[in-house]
């Protein structure tokens, strides 16, 4: 029994670590860099057209990045980073290398950027954010924000069809009922969670998962 569970357990990582490899989007040969990739390449397609004469005169671009970190843009290559004059907009300042010196972080909440002007940035690039800040109301208050402060909008969430949930990286997660996710998040890791050590978390976890529904 004893070499039976460590096995089954040996082989629980090893599919855990082999999902997250594949999921990972810093990791230059996984699945999600892939995919994101692509969606970069999408985006540069549109930000080309939309800013050529920016572009063509080495006028700075005001990027208003929502939920954002300065390591996806790194991790993206894109050939325009350097164009752009980006604001890192989060719920805690984060850090920035002295080395970036075109991005800089400040506090504040997606859903209320009244700090900020009508048409103060020429772009608001939001990835996979939206999802998290709330439920529809919340949801609304953001897309009507970032409207409001950008004079274009790029906007990205996950389909909700992909047959893997990106988040917690589980076969038709966020297909199942809700009652059994819950199970699922207060017992188990799932995708990049570490399984709960008490009680309390596991608690927290469902919580989440209700928000978000």
């Amino acid at each position: 029994m004893f070499f039976a569970e460590k096995f089954r357990e040996a082989i629980r990582m090893y599919l855990k670590k082999l999902l997250q490899y594949h999921f990972n989007a810093h990791n230059d040969s996984s699945m999600a860099h892939k995919f994101r990739a692509k969606r970069m390449l999408f985006f540069e397609k549109n930000f080309e057209e939309t800013f050529r004469e920016e572009i063509e005169n080495h006028s700075p671009i005001k990027v208003l990045d929502v939920g954002g970190t300065w390591s996806f843009w790194e991790a993206m290559h894109s050939k325009y980073f350097n164009a752009c004059q980006i604001t890192l907009l989060n719920l805690s300042k984060a850090k920035i290398p002295e080395k970036i010196s075109n991005v800089k972080s400040v506090v504040g909440d997606a859903t209320d950027l009244s700090e900020h002007s009508d048409n103060e940035f020429d772009l608001v690039f939001s990835n996979s954010v939206i999802e998290h800040v709330g439920k529809d109301i919340a949801q609304k208050k953001m897309a009507n924000e970032i409207l409001r402060v950008g004079r274009h909008l790029y906007l990205q969430t996950p389909n909700k069809n992909f047959p893997i949930e990106p988040h917690f990286i589980f076969p038709l997660f966020q297909f199942l009922p809700l009652s059994l996710r819950a199970f699922l998040l207060s017992h188990f890791a799932l995708g990049w969670c570490e399984p709960p050590s008490t009680k309390v978390e596991g608690f927290e976890r469902i919580k989440i998962l209700v928000q978000e529904v």
